[in-house]
């Protein structure tokens, strides 16, 4: 019987250690379970199949487009660069887009400039989910046309002619764009910009911001 109840006893402790492990390490667990998560959850292999290169006038939720877009619209399109500090993707992208307009900042920056390209003008913003604004954060997913939730995500906002009116035109490129190569994501983020300057140009006239 005295057998049997060291058994116990050790049964206990050994039950018990466990049991404050897990809630020492629970923080830990946590963290590290979330960042896999992540990482998986925005994927370029989840994304790839769902780059559309259609532009609408339809904002998720008709959201109105937010001041710091219809006044940065008076001087050409807005190209609108979502990341994050963990996300595959914007490894792959991040060099890309800098290059393709000559800019260079840090990963984690809150960065915005007004560049030359293709004989116009691009406003190009920046937006880091974990390092923004409120108002920079709140634009992701009205953006976000095709319900991804992921990143990277680039929306384009041009001018285009609606019904008699000339309002803001936007479309929404996600992940790795679904090509291959380096060299084809910079001519497809190219292609779909020169296209946004063209209408910009044929309707900018028209333009009211509000």
């Amino acid at each position: 019987m005295k057998r049997s109840f060291v058994l116990q006893i050790a049964a206990v402790i050994v039950v018990s250690g466990a049991f404050v492990g897990i809630l020492t390490t629970a923080d830990v667990y946590e963290d590290v379970k979330a960042r896999i998560v992540e990482v998986l959850c925005l994927s370029c292999i989840k994304l790839e199949p769902k780059t559309i290169q259609e532009f609408t006038f339809k904002t998720v939720d008709d959201a109105p487009h937010p001041y710091f877009v219809t006044e940065n619209l008076t001087k050409g399109p807005v190209f609108l660069h979502y990341s994050e500090d963990v996300c595959a993707g914007c490894e792959v992208m991040f060099p890309i887009v800098k290059q393709l307009f000559n800019i260079e900042f840090g990963k984690q920056d809150m960065f915005s400039k007004t560049v030359t390209f293709d004989h116009g003008n691009i406003t190009y913003i920046y937006v880091n989910l974990d390092h923004t604004i409120d108002i920079l954060e709140n634009s992701f997913p009205m953006y976000d046309k095709d319900d991804i939730g992921g990143l990277p995500m680039f929306t384009i906002i041009t001018l285009g002619y609606d019904h008699g009116t000339v309002r803001p035109y936007f479309t929404t490129l996600y992940g790795t764009l679904n090509v291959p190569t380096d060299a084809e994501r910079s001519s497809l983020l190219r292609e779909v910009l020169t296209e946004s300057i063209e209408m910009y140009q044929q309707n900018k006239a028209g333009y009211q911001p509000t």
